[in-house]
């Protein structure tokens, strides 16, 4: 299970690299984007539902941390990068005007790529 922890925590590194760097550097224009396509209720909904179905997976894994597999890194991390996703979805579902998305996308363009250094910093552990 060492190789896929280690495997997933590279492949948070990179998703959350990603993910971070064009909230925090384009955080107006993805901003605009957003915003452009939360105007449909249709978007809203789905937002919503997608922050509550990776809410379900959180609890998922912190059920899989306390099994066998207990207390492994690459889980820790798993929850906090499903935490973030969930809260991403959520906040923009409920705070849709342009100045709340430029605000969350600079949070959470700091706190995906928080997330991405501190998970190569744990790569040392697994």
């Amino acid at each position: 299970m060492v190789k896929f922890g280690q495997l997933y925590i590279w492949f948070v590194i990179i998703v959350a690299g990603i993910a971070g760097l064009p909230r925090l550097l384009l955080s107006r224009r993805f901003a605009e984007l957003q915003q452009a396509k939360l105007r449909e209720r249709k978007s809203i909904v789905r937002s919503r539902r997608m922050s509550l179905i990776i809410l379900i997976v959180v609890v998922a894994f912190a059920g899989v941390y306390f099994t066998r597999w207990g207390h492994e890194v690459w889980i820790q991390i798993a929850i906090i990068f499903s935490l973030l996703s969930s809260a991403e979805f959520f906040f923009q579902a409920q705070f849709p005007s342009l100045e709340s998305l430029v605000f969350q996308n600079r949070l959470l363009g700091i706190l995906y790529l928080g997330l991405s250094i501190g998970s190569y910093v744990m790569l040392s552990r697994v």
